[in-house]
């Protein structure tokens, strides 16, 4: 299986299928590289990039603190050991962050950014709520709890032997590692920075999504090439629950904004 170490000899585990133009997939605290596994058939466009982040999934803990500095850079030792130096930084929910704070640390590396559900900041009440109770349930150590919580609300009713299976992988995320990427992800703060960004960024919203809506005016006037779509009869959970169309969605990015550039077909 393939792994690249991170720094302090963090074993970062990572999955690779497809060729063409590079997408690396970030996904949530909590979760693992499973949770993009409706986007796999995007291999028949593009080079997937899937993997845990530390302490989440395969990947090991490490015994660093984790900053989003530490995330960013797992993500380029990556790309190193592929031997790619630029991608498409896809990022899901509270994954939007670190894709951020890769864009801004390593822009010679940053072909555009994708993100499901971001914020460059909580400062709502509910999203300030759902990382409080990560914060509570892992230092608790309740990671089973979480995995099924997670499981269920990323999954539809007659996806049973998916919800299992994402269940049984984040299940062996690490307690410790967990709480701190909440607490990381709750006191994150990118809103300054943002017109730093200048490769395309794609930011998608579900359409029930109601108390993430006002982060997108922050986007839009920060960011000085950014397109914001909104996915209809949706909640938060596009890259399960609506994967056909986000798909859809990434494709048609892509192939507008840089197959000039990349040859993508």
């Amino acid at each position: 299986m393939p792994y690249v170490q991170g720094r302090f000899q963090s074993p970062i585990y990572y999955e690779t299928i497809g060729k063409g133009l590079p997408i690396v997939f970030i996904h949530p605290p909590g979760m693992g590289l499973i949770t993009f596994e409706k986007q796999r058939d995007l291999a028949k466009h593009f080079q997937l990039i899937f993997f845990d982040i530390r302490g989440n999934g395969r990947s090991g803990a490490g015994s660093e603190q984790i900053t989003m500095s530490l995330l960013a850079e797992d993500i380029a030792r990556i790309l190193d050991e592929l031997n790619i130096r630029k991608a498409v930084i896809f990022g899901y929910s509270n994954g939007g962050s670190i894709a951020q704070e890769f864009a801004l640390s390593h822009p010679e590396r940053t072909m555009a950014v994708i993100m499901s559900g971001p914020f460059p900041e909580v400062n709502s009440f509910i999203l300030r709520t759902e990382f409080r109770l990560g914060l509570l349930v892992s230092r608790l150590k309740r990671i089973s709890f979480l995995a099924k919580a997670l499981a269920f609300a990323h999954t539809k009713n007659y996806e049973t032997a998916f919800r299992e299976k994402m269940a049984n992988y984040f299940a062996h995320g690490d307690p410790n590692i967990v709480y701190q990427l909440y607490k990381e992800g709750l006191h994150y703060r990118s809103t300054n920075r943002l017109q730093e960004i200048h490769a395309p960024v794609l930011v998608i919203y579900a359409k029930f999504d109601f108390y993430l809506h006002h982060y997108s005016k922050m986007f839009i006037q920060r960011l000085a090439d950014i397109e914001l779509v909104t996915v209809d009869k949706a909640t938060h959970q596009i890259p399960t629950k609506n994967a056909p169309e986000l798909n859809r969605i990434i494709v048609d990015f892509i192939n507008r904004r840089l197959s000039p550039i990349t040859g993508v077909d």
